[in-house]
């Protein structure tokens, strides 16, 4: 009886330890210990002519502060999915309805440490590891990953969830084929964050940092997007539109020439020159005869800066020709993308505004907006549509497609699956900074080509898709904020830089001895503040005011070369209306209009006016000027533009001396001259008319009279004899 007992219970524990391996492993709070990158599902889609099979690839990494031991890995499958199911599938883990059996992945797992993973498990025919799938469709599969954390017993640590799209059974049935295949275009971007500091072509370039070096090169995500477009069949390829951030392939220019990068010890050789010669030659190569357009330049974010009353900039942004000059190349005209494909109705506005300069002007002559890609949750209705009564035609984008490629290409076919059916065309459009690896951009487009091959889909151009009938639906665009946009703050001040810019590049000409235009004058200063606005600045204010400190640095230097020259000694006006002789200096290749203003003093004024300053020359101006008072005092002489809006230079005091009489000094004299001639007048009439009185009366008749002696004083006559007083006492 002992002996049946200990077999029993021998028995148990046998099947105790093997359990784990087709059983469920306890839920808990240990489920999260195992993070899981899914790198690949093949073969996505699921066709008849594959073998019965599907294998998924994939990381585990250990995120947690335990060390996790024995970790396995097991496939689920759940219920085929709708629509809504997707979306669900996309956002929330799923329950699974049919497992395969677990598969060692590591023996150990240390906090931090990675292992990678391969599961191979039978699709359709009926065993014990296989998913089971007996029609076409859209189903979730899961990963699932078991193990022992140190400290605990057999736990679920880790699952992550994809899709896979099934258009056929291997051997068997498959999907309906749509009577006229769905029209599909797919967006390819090639963009990063802002780096230029100083574009020069001249070996001179300055960079904020040298990570692009590192997405050029050979394995980095720009080498790995140009590689999987230029494997894609020509076929395809008609299908595919290279949406090109301007200002990457400026700065990919100037790395290609030599640079240096910004470096706390200060600048540093770049280590991309080759990589970036290399990068842009194969892109050379590429574009001929392809579809190609330009994003908004350095992926502005034109929705904030429409809001901030950033106008010319947002104008600015779409009239680039950088691609035609650098890349040779006819790309797509009046054709925009804004980041997340949603249109704020400033924005709508800010396409056809001329209230204060002309979509006409040389700076922004190919700024005009004739179609835009808009999510299709933004824009109601049908095609072909229209925004507004004078807006671009919309080219809607597919919302749930553009969702489910975050998820990976699996997630991104199923999705295409679903809407092979649809009336309207389907543009896949990955994010403007698409992170995908190579291989996942290579297996989306091997998946577009299968359906294309297969009649579910039917390639088409993004040119035939911004033509056609004219648009009768005029709707207005939805437009929800998004929370990590580029801040209020960071929108306003590149606004306020802009609107000095304009300011600036409104009092330039062209000065007809030079070839330099005000438009090569303010573009530097113009791209560097579309750089401040890029999209790529979304939740990072210091990356914005750091871009935003060099397109003020630059404007700043350029109205730093226009002023007045302080002279070295005091200036004399000799008269009432002596000309102000000012000397002004232009250091610009072009022309300048300048509005002179003085500060208002007591002893002399000035109008202001408006002077043309000549190309590199300084030129003496007289300012006609007014003097009320001589003597000495000091005037303030200022230079900004024709609107007086924006300061050019600095200030110039210039001393003053004026020995003229002014209007009061001479009315004062003039009084007191008059006073004194009618004073004299009046004394010499008088004595006039009393010599004239004198002479009109008679004279008297004559008397006889003894002469009358005067007498002698006293003191002279005594004592003198023969006086008879002599002797009088």
């Amino acid at each position: 009886m002992k002996k049946l007992l200990a077999a029993v219970a021998a028995a148990g524990i046998a099947t105790l330890t093997l359990a784990p391996s087709n059983a469920t492993a306890q839920e808990s709070d240990q489920q999260n210990r195992i993070r899981i990158d899914i790198s690949q599902v093949t073969p996505e889609p699921v066709t008849s002519g594959q073998p019965d099979a599907i294998t998924v690839s994939g990381k585990l990494t250990n995120v947690g502060d335990r060390r996790v031991s024995k970790a396995e890995v097991r496939l689920e499958r759940g219920d085929r999915l709708d629509e809504n199911g997707l979306r669900t599938a996309l956002s929330k883990p799923q329950t699974g309805v049919k497992f395969s059996n677990f598969q060692p992945a590591a023996p150990s797992l240390a906090p931090g440490q990675s292992a990678t993973f391969t599961v191979n498990v039978t699709l359709h025919a009926p065993s014990a590891n296989s998913l089971e799938i007996d029609a076409p469709g859209v189903y979730p599969l899961m990963v699932n990953v078991n193990g022992v954390p140190d400290f605990g017993g057999l736990a679920k640590v880790g699952q992550a969830t994809t899709v896979l799209p099934v258009l056929s059974l291997p051997g068997g049935e498959g999907l309906a084929k749509p009577q006229t295949p769905a029209k599909v275009s797919v967006l390819w971007p090639l963009s990063d964050r802002p780096h230029l500091v100083n574009a020069a072509t001249d070996g001179s370039a300055v960079l904020t940092d040298d990570d692009l070096a590192g997405e050029l090169a050979a394995g980095g995500r720009l080498d790995g997007l140009l590689g999987a477009y230029e494997q894609a069949s020509f076929g395809l390829t008609q299908a595919i539109c290279l949406a090109i951030d301007p200002d990457l392939v400026t700065t990919v220019q100037a790395m290609a020439a030599g640079y240096h990068v910004q470096a706390p010890g200060g600048q540093v050789a770049g280590k991309g020159q080759a990589a970036a010669h290399a990068w842009l030659d194969r892109l050379k190569q590429d574009v001929p005869g392809r579809c190609v357009f330009a994003l908004p330049g350095a992926d502005a974010d034109l929705n904030a800066l429409a809001r901030a009353g950033g106008t010319p900039l947002v104008q600015y942004a779409l009239a680039g020709t950088v691609l035609r000059q650098a890349l040779g190349v006819a790309p797509l005209t009046g054709m925009t993308w804004p980041i997340d494909g949603q249109l704020d109705p400033k924005t709508l506005a800010a396409f056809t505004d001329n209230s204060q300069q002309t979509l006409d002007s040389d700076l922004l002559k190919s700024a005009k907006v004739s179609s835009v890609l808009l999510s299709s949750a933004t824009v109601p209705g049908s095609d072909p549509t229209q925004l507004g009564d004078k807006g671009p035609r919309v080219i809607r984008i597919d919302d749930l497609v553009t969702a489910a490629l975050a998820n990976g290409p699996a997630a991104a076919l199923s999705a295409l699956q679903l809407h092979t059916g649809s009336a309207s065309p389907i543009v896949i459009a990955p994010p403007h900074q698409w992170t995908a690896s190579k291989a996942d951009a290579q297996s989306l487009l091997d998946g577009v080509q299968t359906m294309v091959d297969q009649q579910y889909l039917s390639a088409a151009g993004l040119a035939s898709l911004a033509s056609g009938p004219t648009p009768s639906a005029k709707v207005a665009p939805g437009y929800s904020a998004q929370g990590a946009e580029l801040s209020e703050v960071a929108a306003r001040d590149v606004a306020e830089t802009t609107a000095h810019a304009w300011d600036v590049y409104d009092s330039l000409q062209q000065d007809p001895t030079r070839p330099d235009t005000p438009e090569q004058v303010m573009s530097p200063t113009f791209d560097a503040l579309l750089r401040a606005a890029s999209g790529a600045w979304r939740g990072n204010d210091a990356g914005a005011a750091a871009a935003a400190s060099v397109s003020a640095g630059l404007l700043a230097g350029i109205e730093g070369q226009v002023g007045v020259v302080q002279p070295r000694s005091p200036i004399t006006l000799a008269s009432e209306d002596s000309p102000l002789p000012v000397r002004m200096v232009n250091n610009l290749p072009v022309r300048v209009k300048v509005s002179v203003k003085f500060q208002s003093l007591s002893g002399v004024t000035a109008p202001p006016s408006f002077q043309w300053i000549s190309a590199g020359l300084p030129r003496d101006v007289l300012i006609n000027s007014t003097v009320s008072r001589s003597g000495r005092f000091t005037a303030t002489v200022s230079l900004s533009t024709t609107s007086g809006r924006t300061a050019l230079g600095g200030p110039a005091r210039i001393e003053l001396t004026s020995t003229a009489f002014g209007t009061v000094n001479l009315v004062i004299t003039g009084i007191a001259a008059a006073a004194l001639f009618g004073l004299s007048g009046r004394r010499i009439y008088r004595r006039i008319a009393a010599s004239r009185k004198r002479k009109e009366q008679p004279e008297a008749p004559a008397e006889a009279t003894e002469p009358v002696h005067a007498p002698v004083p006293e003191k002279l006559t005594a004592g003198v004899p023969g006086d008879e007083r002599s002797s009088e006492s």
